[in-house]
């Protein structure tokens, strides 16, 4: 194949999307059937409405170019798929399976960004008005649910799964009594780390209209569990003895990790044309 115009390269790239869309529209039942947060599971299954949406976007653009939406195998997404059902046929501990199903997701999310943002920005220079809405209007989705991912692992997944961890740092100890270890204090950050992730995934939820609510709310919500888990590792710090400790200390950063993930904004730092 030869790619002699923009005009081309932008066909073949709305194609590559359909068929990418097409088959993570298959994956998400299975992700959301996997999933054991319930909040977890809401979001993938909200995410499969969504993505039905897009891809009749995308058949709307192309019934306007008057040409095909098949023809292309997106090889990546084949890929990124395949990850995602490792972690769904994986054995062991529900709460880090949920995490593993997070960071396949969020590998998806970030794929799905970057195609629609280079899109996007051939339609606005092919002068493809509506497209560059339409097309506008599933990157925000995209971006949408990648900030609902990380609330939600920031919040409570990812630390459901590190409790899994610091059993095993214990050696297994069946008797260790993660609930008392830390007394009434523990229950307290637990109740205000839900609350903090209901409000959050509850605005990221909202419909695009609130998008102002939505900002104001998520900056809120990030703020207060990065409180929440200082609150948490103090508590926990109090509780232990000196020994159990020391095992802990050098791994206190996967309580809340702190995701280096690019701008909502786009991906230009990474040299793409995503952000319009």
């Amino acid at each position: 194949m030869k790619l002699e115009t923009l005009k081309k390269l932008y066909v073949t790239q709305l194609r590559d999307i359909y068929d990418s869309e097409s088959r993570i529209l298959k994956a998400l039942p299975q992700m959301a059937e996997a999933a054991q947060h319930p909040q977890l599971k809401r979001a993938f299954e909200r995410h499969e409405s969504e993505t039905q949406e897009q891809i009749r976007r995308l058949e709307q653009i192309f019934d306007a170019l008057g040409q095909s939406p098949k023809g292309e195998t997106c090889e990546a997404t084949l890929g990124l798929i395949k990850e995602g059902q490792e972690m769904i046929s994986a054995g062991g501990d529900a709460d880090v399976r949920d995490a593993g199903l997070i960071g396949a997701a969020q590998k998806i999310e970030h794929y799905e960004i970057a195609n629609y943002g280079t899109v996007a920005t051939y339609a606005k220079m092919l002068g493809e008005r509506q497209a560059l809405q339409l097309l506008t209007t599933s990157l925000e989705e995209e971006k949408r649910t990648d900030k609902l991912l990380t609330t939600l692992a920031k919040s409570f997944v990812n630390s459901d799964a590190y409790r899994s961890y610091q059993y095993d740092q214990n050696n297994g100890d069946d008797s260790y009594d993660y609930e008392s270890a830390s007394g009434i204090g523990f229950s307290i950050v637990s109740l205000l780390i839900g609350a903090a992730a209901g409000i959050a995934a509850g605005m990221l939820l909202a419909p695009s209209s609130g998008a102002d609510s939505r900002r104001f709310i998520t900056n809120k919500a990030n703020k207060f569990g990065g409180q929440i888990g200082d609150q948490f590792n103090n508590t926990f710090k109090k509780d232990k003895s000196s020994d159990y400790s020391s095992q802990r200390s050098d791994t206190e950063t996967y309580v809340t990790p702190n995701y280096n993930r690019p701008s909502s904004t786009g991906y230009n730092d990474f040299g793409s044309p995503a952000n319009l």
